[in-house]
């Protein structure tokens, strides 16, 4: 592919303008500020409302750091913003997401138009993300588009380096860009080393000079696209050595010293070294919904011979991505939020390889059967019918509005857990008597309650965690007075809904399981089962004995109670529990 033409004109100044309004407008009207974050998201909120208060980031106070927030970055930010603005950890990472979206807006339009894609084309990839998921992954206050930001930044600088100009400036950005992805989750290292590879590719030119020729020019005459790879690639390399190897390598040993352990912590629940085929088969589905109305463009890259080696490179990013996901489960990917990081490189690039008046001057009568292509050959010819490229163009358009539907009801986030928020809510105020709770829905309670808090799950645990189960010996040192456990049909029959004093069926429910039998067995009060159905309850358990005892029972016992799943009003089935059935996966209740 040759160095793209500077197409860029006082029009596209004008239409990216227009863009970044109707980014701002959209966002304004579909942000619900009031709205609760997703459990998930909750969790990470917590250690920045923590770091921003100045205690470090630790899931509770009366904990050793952990790493629980695999966003790193993007809790650090939240952090920041929230201290130095006062506004709480929930707003701020609204607007760090909003930041994030205009500046993809705008990065995606400049750098299509840079590659010499069509305008409407390039209008189109950006309308594209303005509607997409980032509404639903800022709604459920989700880092997806900080990090997908950070991905297409790393990207933009690597086509510039490879086709536009090998320089210092070009190389050190990239790189720059790509340590921030690898900062802000774990995985951005592993993309950003593929788009570096991806960038070399496009950077190695077959058409190059043969070192004979070049030995008889002088070396300052000779251009980007005519020295020898090792030269042209040097920048490269060495900026991605320099900073993912010091500054990158500091960071990895800071973290290890400061937390403990080499990985986040919720690699140790979700990967620990075992293989998830189904992970690859849901990350190949999550990025075909994502780029579903794009997709086609793909293969129409081999066509034109201009755009045929940045198709291969885009495909040497989007293949290995979608395969790295074996190693990781696909449990807590709300909204495809894993996938979502590559979406706006995606779109930055497909543009390119469709370029409209191409296929306008193919289809014109008398035009030539397919583009002749010489060694300065640009992506995309001139001069197209008149008529062609108006019927092309309205059927760019028309994609557009197409697109946007499509994107915007596969999307969508509803807001579950306010009743979560209410119910936290009436906790909080004896947050600073050092009350500790052990839960399994660690999103809203733990964060608007503020109570010390023990992950039954163990994603934000180190001990659970490592040892894969919750045992006596460690709830008996964290001694919570709340013990709350959600169950559902993945809970084996037997054990629904009043075999609590069982012992622990092994499975995924282990956990959950074992709490129940802990609080039956040591004593505590089901002050409340409550449940959208019998099948599907919030059990919680307090420990008799303590100062605010009576209180917290009234708390817990107060009329409604929200259901988490589904934001349904629910029942208290604390004394049906006798006379209930037992429940079988995933018919219901059995006979």
């Amino acid at each position: 592919m040759s160095t793209p033409q500077k197409t860029w004109q006082r029009a596209d100044t004008f239409i990216l303008a227009a863009l970044l309004a109707i980014a701002a407008f959209w966002t304004a009207f579909h942000i619900h500020w009031p709205w609760t974050p997703m459990e998930d998201a909750a969790m990470l909120l917590r250690y920045s409302q923590h770091l921003a208060a100045g205690h470090g980031i630790r899931w509770s106070l009366n904990q050793a750091p952990v790493d629980g927030a695999t966003d790193f970055l993007y809790m650090a930010l939240i952090a920041a913003v929230s201290r130095l603005t006062h506004l709480d950890v929930v707003t701020s990472s609204r607007w760090i997401n909003i930041v994030a979206q205009l500046l993809s807006v705008a990065l995606i339009y400049r750098g299509a138009r840079r590659l010499n894609a069509s305008r409407w084309l390039a209008v189109a990839a950006a309308l594209y993300l303005t509607t997409g998921p980032f509404i639903g992954l800022t709604n459920a206050c989700f880092g997806a588009p900080v990090f997908g930001f950070f991905l297409l930044a790393c990207w933009h600088f690597g086509l510039r380096y490879a086709l536009e100009a090998r320089t210092w400036s070009n190389a050190f950005a990239m790189a720059a860009f790509g340590l921030l992805a690898g900062l802000t989750r774990p995985e951005g290292v592993l993309i950003a080393l593929l788009l570096l590879i991806a960038t070399l590719y496009l950077a190695h030119t077959p058409s190059f000079p043969t070192p004979t020729d070049l030995s008889s020019r002088p070396k300052a005459e000779r251009s980007a696209a005519e020295r020898p790879a090792v030269e042209t690639t040097t920048h490269l390399l060495l900026s991605y050595l320099l900073l993912f190897g010091l500054l990158g390598g500091a960071y990895f040993a800071w973290r290890w010293r400061y937390f403990g352990y080499p990985l986040p912590n919720p690699f140790y629940i979700k990967g620990d070294g075992h293989l998830y085929p189904d992970s690859v088969l849901h990350a190949a589905m999550n990025l075909i919904t994502l780029l579903l109305p794009w997709l086609p463009l793909l293969p129409l890259g081999w066509l034109n011979p201009a755009t045929r080696r940045l198709t291969n490179a885009l495909l040497i990013v989007l293949i290995p991505f979608t395969l790295m996901w074996v190693l990781l489960s696909n449990a807590n990917n709300h909204l495809s939020r894993f996938q979502y990081a590559i979406v706006p490189l995606v779109l930055m690039t497909l543009p390119v390889l469709f370029p409209l008046e191409w296929l306008a001057q193919l289809t014109t009568p008398g035009a030539p059967s397919a583009p002749t292509v010489s060694s300065s050959a640009k992506v995309g010819l001139q001069n197209p019918s008149p008529t062609n490229s108006f019927a092309l163009k309205l059927a760019a358009v028309l994609a557009i509005v197409a697109s946007t539907l499509y994107v915007s009801r596969i999307t969508d986030y509803t807001e579950t857990a306010w009743g979560m928020r209410t119910f936290a809510q009436r906790l909080a105020p004896l947050a600073p008597r050092g009350y500790t709770m052990a839960v399994t829905e660690a999103g809203a309670l733990p964060l608007y309650s503020d109570w010390n808090t023990v992950d039954i799950i163990g994603l934000n645990d180190s001990y659970i965690a490592h040892h894969h189960h919750i045992d006596a010996a460690y709830l008996d040192r964290t001694h919570p007075e709340l013990i709350m456990v959600h169950i559902d049909r993945s809970v084996p029959e037997q054990y629904l809904p009043n075999g609590f004093a069982q012992p622990p069926h092994p499975g995924a429910a282990y956990n959950a399981e074992f709490a129940n039998l802990y609080a039956v067995t040591h004593g505590y009060t089901l002050a409340a089962a409550w449940g959208a159905d019998q099948c599907n309850l919030h059990l919680y358990w307090l420990r008799p004995g303590f100062p605010d005892y009576t209180t917290v029972l009234a708390d817990i016992r107060d009329h409604p109670y929200i259901f988490l799943d589904d934001a349904y009003l629910s029942h208290d089935y604390r004394n049906d529990m006798d006379s209930m059935r037992g429940c079988a996966a995933p018919e219901g209740p059995t006979p």
